[in-house]
């Protein structure tokens, strides 16, 4: 059976992606951290990542889990959709000394998001920065997961310039990060 997310499934704007980036320095003190993901979620097409929040000052950060400062996100949200439109399409996280695979409570978190009928999600974006071992040494890798109800899949992502998605042109211009 094809995958239904076998071609590009998220473009990542690359602010975005030096957003991440930034804030995922603050868990080399062993803490998580993260922050919402803002864009699009068109129907028949990849998720368009605009926006990457941090965690906010008032976030719980552990060494197994994060919890975001909602106010923080909330406020976020609003300025970014008051600019170009952008909603809430998931959330992006690290895991420390971990591989970037969702852990047992980052999957239960996002099918409740999932289930949530206020929420209204058909699907849900998670980002997550981990490690792996390349020739000895540990290094930074990004994954990007796409959630529907009772299932969770690595997926291909594309960064592209920031000017690509703002014009609606989704031509990818800059080599996949991380995965």
């Amino acid at each position: 059976m094809t995958s239904p997310f076998a071609e590009t499934a998220i473009l990542l704007r690359a602010s975005a992606l030096t957003s991440i980036q930034t804030y995922a320095k603050e868990s080399d003190d062993g803490r998580e951290t993260g922050g919402i993901l803002l864009g699009r979620d068109p129907l028949n097409g990849p998720l368009e990542v605009l926006h990457a929040g941090d965690a906010g000052p008032d976030a719980v950060r552990d060494a197994r889990f994060f919890l975001r400062d909602l106010g923080h996100a909330q406020r976020l949200a609003s300025q970014a959709f008051d600019k170009d439109g952008s909603m809430w399409i998931g959330e992006w996280h690290t895991h420390p000394v971990e591989e970037a695979v969702p852990s047992d409570r980052d999957l239960a978190t996002y099918q409740s998001l999932l289930a949530d009928p206020e929420l209204a999600f058909t699907r849900f974006l998670a980002l997550i920065v981990g490690h792996c071992v390349v020739d000895g040494q540990l290094e930074k890798v990004l994954a990007g997961w796409i959630c529907t109800p009772g299932f969770a899949e690595l997926v291909p992502m594309r960064c592209v310039a920031d000017r690509a998605i703002a014009d609606g042109d989704a031509t990818p211009q800059l080599p996949t990060s991380g995965t």
